[in-house]
């Protein structure tokens, strides 16, 4: 999925439209959904079988309410789609896990690693900066990017790879090296996020890692500095590169946003879309408008209301949008004391990228999108498959 932006830049002149990750997750998804499902054979426990009908039965009612509220069917049902493919893959892995079939290890290095691709759409963009600037005029956007919505885009997956490869050096034991390929691969995250603008992924980075690194019993000072360090020099490269517009580089924007005079012109007309999604659940307090139906209401000029909370109260009314809302916290605690009892450097990683895309999810919509999702659900059911993988070890001493 991340080399979509190189299929995207040798074919968008002819389609024009942009091939993005998005794309390719949700066709991934949907190609091998019935491969997704086969875990769920696998689901033998109380608790499991418990949360295979509860999936189940939010499932059946998300479809049934949307085919019923939306007028337009597109955008809800490739949202759902994303969301129970998401949803099956994070149990593929769970399963995985438990079974010790893959090793949690093998997905933060794939993880880790594959974080060099999050500089594509960058390199790409320099190769031909006036062909790149002819292509948007083309298509109709400043901000398309290759294999990206918008640089935005670029900046949730570079953050989420920030968050991996941090995490794991900030807690790993004093006395483990370095792995010799990650502080470039820092620098070259930072660089893609620096690049990006994304002002919400620096402060979902900031605020995650910080809670990692105060909670975790083991902290490598040495590791997080030489992280920080390579985070700043990928900073700093990145206004060496050509930034197609204003919507591009963070200390520009970081520098705009200060001169704003209000809250609300600094916050990129959030403050706007937040009145505006409260509106409309004061409107539907209970049944809410069914899964994704901004393209159905006026006033949202993207796909979600850039706020995960507001969302499903606007998406499910307040009843069942709260319940979702404390599972997902509870969710959260449960990986929170699973990585502070752990002590283990990988389970960090994981549980850092978690944390960072729900903070994220506070202020910006990479909910809505498949592949950031499709992440989210891998980072979950690796945490969850090793918990139960470790709690079944101990069952089994004590018996």
């Amino acid at each position: 999925m991340l080399i979509s932006p190189i299929f995207d830049f040798f074919t968008v002149a002819e389609r024009r439209a942009n091939w993005t990750v998005t794309m390719s997750a949700l066709a991934f998804v949907q190609t091998g959904m019935l491969f997704f499902a086969i875990p769920l054979l696998s689901l033998k426990s109380r608790r499991e079988k418990m949360f295979f009908r509860c999936m189940a039965g939010f499932f059946l009612y998300a479809f049934l309410y949307a085919i019923y509220a939306a007028s337009d069917l597109f955008y809800p049902m490739f949202g759902l789609i994303s969301a129970l493919g998401s949803t099956l893959v994070s149990i593929l892995f769970y399963v995985s896990v438990r079974d010790n079939i893959v090793s949690h290890k093998t997905f933060v290095y794939v993880l880790a690693y594959a974080s060099v691709f999050v500089i594509v759409p960058l390199v790409l963009v320099q190769i031909d900066t006036a062909g790149y600037a002819q292509l948007t005029r083309n298509i109709g956007t400043v901000n398309v990017l290759f294999g990206y919505e918008n640089p935005r885009a670029v900046g949730w997956i570079s953050t989420i790879c920030l968050s991996i490869m941090v995490a794991y050096l900030s807690t790993q034991p004093n006395e483990n090296r370095i792995p010799p390929l990650f502080l470039p691969l820092i620098a070259i995250s930072a660089t893609a996020l620096f690049w990006s603008g994304s002002r919400g992924g620096l402060a979902a980075f900031a605020l995650s890692i910080s809670i990692l690194f105060f909670a975790s019993q083991t902290r490598n000072y040495k590791g997080l500095l030489s992280a920080l360090f390579f985070i700043g020099v990928g900073g700093a490269a990145s206004n060496f590169f050509y930034q197609p517009s204003t919507s591009y580089g963070m200390f520009g924007r970081i520098s705009d946003s200060l001169e704003q005079e209000t809250i609300a012109a600094a916050s990129s007309g959030r403050i706007e879309l937040w009145n505006t999604t409260i509106a409309y659940i004061f409107e539907r307090p209970l049944t809410g408008y069914g899964f994704f139906p901004h393209k159905n209401l006026d006033g949202y000029p993207g796909g979600s209301a850039h706020n995960i909370i507001l969302d499903f109260w606007l998406w499910c009314g307040a009843i069942i949008g709260t319940i979702i809302i404390l599972c997902g916290l509870l969710l959260w605690v449960r990986a929170f004391a699973f990585f502070r009892r752990a002590n283990d450097q990988y389970v960090s990683a994981l549980f850092c990228m978690m944390t960072t895309l729900c903070a994220y999810c506070m202020i910006s919509g990479p909910y809505v999108r498949t592949f950031p999702i499709f992440l989210f659900a891998i980072a979950t059911g690796v945490i969850l498959g090793r918990r139960s993988a470790k709690a079944g070890r101990a069952t089994r001493s004590e018996s």
